[in-house]
Order: structure tokens, then sequence, then C-alpha cells
């Protein structure tokens, strides 16, 4: 299964979706703030960050983009009552309380398409 990074700023919160994704079989990396997962991130692989949309929402987007950079796809969750418009909303996103089924069913989507990804190998363009 994933190495997952996770990031969320409420220790129970955090605690709670980590001993469920370990359940799934995931090994969950959790991170309470921005800054812990940079410094994770930048030592030890990743699969999946699992992200928070409250954690300071510059410093979360930094975040998501140098998973991006890296390749790594991100799944962001939110309690909020407000959510962005569907078009700037930052997919998947799922909004709390959510199933955890539907977390796993993000992360076997996220799974099956680094898998089929690999088995096509590299894209290159004929000139």
């Amino acid at each position: 299964m994933a190495r997952i990074l996770l990031t969320e700023p409420d220790r129970a919160i955090s605690e709670f979706i980590a001993g469920i994704l370990a359940e799934f079989g995931h090994d969950v990396v959790p991170c309470e703030n921005v800054i812990e997962a940079e410094v994770w991130l930048a030592t030890s692989p990743v699969d999946v960050l699992v992200t928070d949309l409250v954690l300071r929402s510059e410093e979360a987007m930094g975040l998501s983009r140098s998973c991006a950079a890296r390749g790594i796809p991100t799944v962001t969750l939110t309690g909020r009552d407000f959510l962005p418009d569907q078009a700037s909303r930052p997919p998947p996103l799922l909004e709390k309380p959510f199933r955890f089924s539907d977390l796993q069913r993000v992360l076997h989507a996220i799974d099956a398409a680094q898998s089929a990804a690999a088995i096509r190998g590299p894209t290159s363009s004929a000139a």
C-alpha cells in the first residue's frame, strides 16, 4: 500500500485518520504543519499527500505545489462551511465529515493511475 504524508493540524483528527489509514494497510506519516511536512518530504519518499485545506492556505498551496513538482498526488480534506467554487477546488477534495470508504476509493484511484503510468513508462515525443 501507499506511504501517506498526512498533514492535519488537529492532533485528535490526525490520529483518528492515521489509524484508519493504517487499518487499510497504508504507512502513514503524520505532520501537524507544513514545516514538518516539508522536512519529511526533503528526507523521505512518500506516495501521496493527504492535507487539510485549513493549513494556512498559502503555505498549504506551497506544499501542494511542492508535491506536484515531485509527482506526488494530493488529496485535500476540509471541514469548512465555505468551499472554493468548483473551478478553483483542488481535486480530489473530500468534505469533513467524509466516509473513510470514500478516502480509500480516492487512494485506490490514485494508486491505479500511478500503476498505469508506470506500466506505460515515460512518454517521449518523436521529432
